[in-house]
């Protein structure tokens, strides 16, 4: 019931989900704060909010219960087929670089299955029920393995047409009559740092376009709507199909990597093992094509996120 309460920071809402009354709950958060001699909630006008120790149990609370669910699939994998195999990776990544590749897999994986486990955001985070994943910046843990697997390469990207009626967004107009995709909330690389980076701007004189999903500001700039960051290794399909082209002169190289992390428990399985395998031949097979665009390499450093 802490979990729920904290989670939702609303008493009302936690109770629905054990289907018993607002007063419940609340008393027996009481009952938790008498046991351990300290607050966990501020009730306040507009609602509650956790204290400095009811953060530090919601965490604790938090973390064991995601160790507890991906033991239990673990144990219901087990008992599956051992030839399907659980993938977690971005929609964007599974749209626009996994999926154009599942005819090749089938031909090159025979009697391997893969199951996407999709993540809409961020590529970050424990890989959960999954056998194996792409992550960024995730360091090598008890419980996990990981292989580096490509450096995170950012070029602007839209369509053909797009840049054939509007120019490059470093060309003599610059940004003016240009349209930026952007995603709703914070990107890790938003356009002021790509443009500030290779020294072109400023950022108001272009009309920005918001999106809610990575994957549709990738679906708009082939539609030809706007310009989109592109990462290298989820737009190369389409832009040496040249359904994408790069919008400007210059690509964004941050000195990161991606990697591919797999939970030790799983890579004693084969299938596991040739997922991974040819994972990493077809993106060392896509690293060389990079230098067929001709771009000029900008390097600045980003900052990996805190994994939570």
């Amino acid at each position: 019931m802490f979990e729920a309460a904290a989670r939702h920071c609303n008493f009302t809402l936690a109770a629905g989900e054990f289907n018993v009354t607002q007063p419940a709950i609340s008393r027996m958060i009481s009952r938790l704060e008498q046991h351990l001699g300290t607050s966990l909630f501020l009730r306040k006008a507009g609602g509650l909010e956790l204290t400095e120790e009811g953060l530090l149990l919601y965490r604790a609370v938090r973390d064991g219960f995601e160790r507890i669910e991906e033991t239990v699939c673990e144990i219901q994998n087990r008992q599956q087929n051992p030839e399907v195999v659980t993938v977690s990776v971005t929609s964007a990544f599974a749209i626009h670089w996994l999926m154009p590749r599942f005819d090749r897999f089938r031909r090159e994986v025979p009697g391997v299955t893969i199951r996407l486990d999709l993540i809409h955001g961020e590529p970050l985070g424990r890989l959960g029920a999954a056998d194996i994943g792409l992550r960024y910046g995730m360091p090598e843990g008890e419980e996990t393995e990981v292989w580096p697997l490509v450096e995170e390469v950012v070029i602007p990207v839209c369509s053909p047409a797009y840049r054939r009626d509007h120019g490059a967004i470093d060309g003599r107009g610059g940004l003016k009559g240009q349209v930026l995709a952007s995603l709703t909330g914070k990107m890790r690389v938003p356009w002021s740092r790509y443009l500030q980076a290779i020294g072109t701007g400023p950022m108001h004189e272009a009309t920005e376009l918001s999106f809610s999903d990575y994957a549709l500001i990738i679906q708009g700039a082939i539609k030809g709507q706007a310009v989109a960051l592109g990462w290298w290794h989820v737009v190369a399909g389409e832009i040496l199909s040249g359904g994408l082209v790069p919008a400007g002169r210059s690509l964004l190289q941050t000195g990161t990597l991606y990697h591919l992390v797999a939970r030790r428990s799983a890579m004693g399985r084969p299938a596991v093992q040739k997922v991974r395998d040819w994972f990493q031949d077809e993106f060392a097979a896509l690293e060389s094509r990079r230098n067929e665009l001709g771009l000029i390499p900008v390097r600045s450093a980003v900052q990996i996120p805190p994994v939570e």
